[in-house]
């Protein structure tokens, strides 16, 4: 009997110390999560909540008082957020007007919903002359290049832009209608064919990267057509690519704003649930 009773103390004693060292390592990683929460590192704080879990799933108080502390680091993390998309939008804001006021806003109510930033040294209104690239930017920032062609039975659906140290860009084949047009007049054969999104597939980019060199333009399809891109086209199209960049910078911004903001009101009713 006085042995049971020794071996019971025992166990006691072993069960004391292993829930006493639970319920420490979970207490401090919760005091190490408050810390790196006093000192914005917001993400820190948060693999240590998780850690709390994961190493201690008996410590029922730390794990309680952890969860509430979460919704805490949450908030402070996308008011943080706010706080930086707010400072970038201020700070590229008036960038982006000034980019903007070298574009003309075109749009025909009659027959569009939304309207494109065309570049001014190259929305002069003249009729279509000769093969060229021409480009745009939509109200939602999306970049296009329309490959111009005139002249007898080319039909193209794909263009390469290339320098002559061999770098290249491509477009994906144009395949449906669109945007597209194609017909005839006094004997021409006259397209305008617009690549846009993953069918432009870089050829604006790598126009602006070597908006300073040489650069050829060839047309692919039913037969092949090649002539030198103009300074006034290379400079239109690199500007259409700044611009196009900008306005997606800033609108990724502000959707990154907006869903920070929701999760706060998600939190806020949370909470008063």
């Amino acid at each position: 009997m006085r042995n049971f009773f020794k071996n019971s103390i025992v166990i006691l004693f072993v069960v004391l110390l292993a829930c006493g060292a639970k319920d420490d390592g979970a207490r401090r990683r919760l005091d190490s999560a408050r810390r790196f929460y006093a000192n914005k590192e917001y993400l820190q704080a948060k693999q240590e909540i998780d850690s709390i879990k994961i190493l201690y799933p008996k410590a029922f108080d730390q794990i309680r008082a952890s969860l509430v502390f979460l919704d805490t680091v949450r908030r402070a993390e996308n008011e943080q957020i706010i706080a930086g998309c707010d400072s970038l939008i201020a700070l590229h804001t008036p960038a982006l007007d000034e980019i903007k006021s070298r574009f003309s806003f075109q749009r025909n109510k009659e027959y569009q919903e939304t309207g494109s930033y065309i570049p001014k040294e190259s929305a002069t209104g003249g009729g279509i002359t000769g093969a060229m690239l021409r480009s745009g930017v939509g109200e939602d920032g999306i970049l296009y290049i329309e490959s111009v062609f005139v002249g007898p039975k080319q039909k193209h659906n794909r263009i390469e832009v290339s320098a002559k140290d061999g770098s290249f860009a491509r477009s994906l084949a144009v395949n449906d209608d669109g945007l597209n047009y194609r017909f005839s007049n006094m004997g021409k054969e006259y397209e305008i064919i617009r690549f846009a999104g993953k069918s432009e597939n870089g050829i604006a980019r790598f126009v602006f990267t070597n908006s300073n060199a040489p650069l050829t333009v060839t047309l692919e399809g039913q037969g092949k057509y090649t002539y030198s891109l103009s300074q006034t086209a290379k400079s239109s199209i690199s500007g259409s690519f700044r611009l196009s960049t900008m306005m997606l910078q800033l609108d990724s911004l502000k959707t990154a704003k907006e869903k920070a903001e929701y999760r706060i009101y998600y939190l806020d009713n949370k909470k008063g649930r």
